[in-house]
């Protein structure tokens, strides 16, 4: 820092000579206040950096963790939210962390080889356009592409806009500079020349260029208004969670998690809190149709785990909690109530052995006492 520090002071001097002290001066000042400046950044992220709980270190174990899961469906990914469904699951070392931080990687883990291909072709496309038509914009554009390699910036959708909208900009600026002032525009004409559209008929080439720009474009328009419903439902699906939430009784709570998953079913947050209010067969039912839209999530084998070890089946309430304890690996307090539940389970299942065998013996003494005879 004081090496860096002398030789901006030096170079302002050679710069500058005995006329420009002041200038000198002020550049010199400059100089020790970006000094401080850094100092000060580097101080406080050196921890974060080099400290027993690094940053880097954590990432590190993210991605080794995600690496081991894509490669169990490397070419289409497994859907999305996968990192957030599995990841207890795929943890090497306990840890809380829902976000793998990296876009790439929680690409890869969604959509798979060819959905990350597609990626970064849009990605190299468009640091294409911004190179030719405004260079200007492409250190924004690689900032945004390179810290989403280290963190989850692609979880917000106003990041895809800016990567949308970096490569529209540089393009119409290419346009506007490259277009003559006061050029009349041409006309597209009817009498372009035409093109053949079948046995006898001929289209022209202006009409047909107007009909694939009207299909591009209501199929764009089909795609924006799907995402949109999908979009809308899920944020009514997650503010009627939020409010059973903060509700205080199980009266308000259970319409409001109904609602919430009528707007959104795929909430498996939703459907887990719902079952724990509703008696059976309908709390499992519940559960089991969560689980087809996320088959993998923890909370809810773990619920259906505690329903059957409260049932009379030990070989189902085995499974499930088998099936809970993997999908949540480090969770002791989940093993510790799986140790207690099955042998309450075996301890209510000896005592329905017990009082069967004890049956025959009390009707004996029963009919003894009445003075009937014991047959056998």
């Amino acid at each position: 820092m004081g090496a860096a520090l002398l030789g901006g002071a030096w170079l302002c001097r050679r710069r500058t000579g005995t006329a420009g002290g002041w200038l000198a001066a002020r550049a010199a000042l400059a100089a020790a206040l970006w000094t401080a400046a850094g100092s000060a950044v580097l101080l406080q992220v050196s921890e974060r950096i080099t400290g027993p709980s690094s940053t880097v270190a954590a990432r590190g174990l993210f991605y080794r963790d995600a690496w081991k899961l894509a490669a169990e469906a490397p070419w289409l990914g497994r859907g999305g939210g996968t990192w957030r469904s599995t990841y207890l699951a795929a943890q090497s070392r306990p840890y809380v962390g829902s976000q793998v931080h990296s876009g790439y990687l929680d690409l890869l883990l969604n959509l798979g080889g060819a959905g990350l291909a597609v990626i970064l072709l849009f990605l190299l496309a468009a640091g294409w356009l911004v190179a030719a038509g405004a260079p200007r914009l492409l250190p924004p554009l690689l900032a945004l592409a390179l810290h989403s390699a280290v963190d989850f910036d692609w979880s917000y959708g106003l990041v895809w806009l800016l990567l949308f909208l970096l490569p529209a900009l540089a393009r119409a600026e290419k346009l506007h500079h490259a277009a003559p002032d006061n050029s009349p525009v041409r006309p597209i004409s009817a009498k372009s020349p035409p093109i053949t559209g079948g046995p006898g008929r001929l289209v022209p080439f202006a009409v047909q260029h107007r009909l694939l720009r009207v299909s591009v474009v209501t199929l764009l328009c089909g795609v924006t208004l799907a995402l949109s419903v999908l979009s809308f439902q899920m944020m009514k699906g997650e503010s009627l969670y939020k409010q059973a939430a903060g509700a205080s009784h199980s009266e308000e709570r259970i319409p409001l998690l109904r609602q919430s998953l009528q707007w959104n079913p795929r909430q498996p947050k939703a459907a887990a809190a719902l079952s724990r209010m509703l008696p059976e067969p309908e709390g499992s039912a519940l559960l089991r149709k969560a689980l087809g839209y996320t088959p993998e999530d923890a909370a809810l084998n773990w619920e259906l785990a505690k329903r059957a070890m409260r049932g009379n089946h030990p070989g189902t309430a085995l499974y499930r909690v088998r099936k809970g304890e993997a999908l949540d690996v480090f969770n002791v307090v989940k093993r510790v109530e799986a140790a207690e539940g099955m042998l309450d389970m075996s301890v209510r299942k000896l005592k329905a052995g017990d009082e069967l065998r004890g049956a025959p013996e009390r009707r004996c003494r029963i009919g003894a006492a009445a003075g009937v005879p014991s047959v056998g």
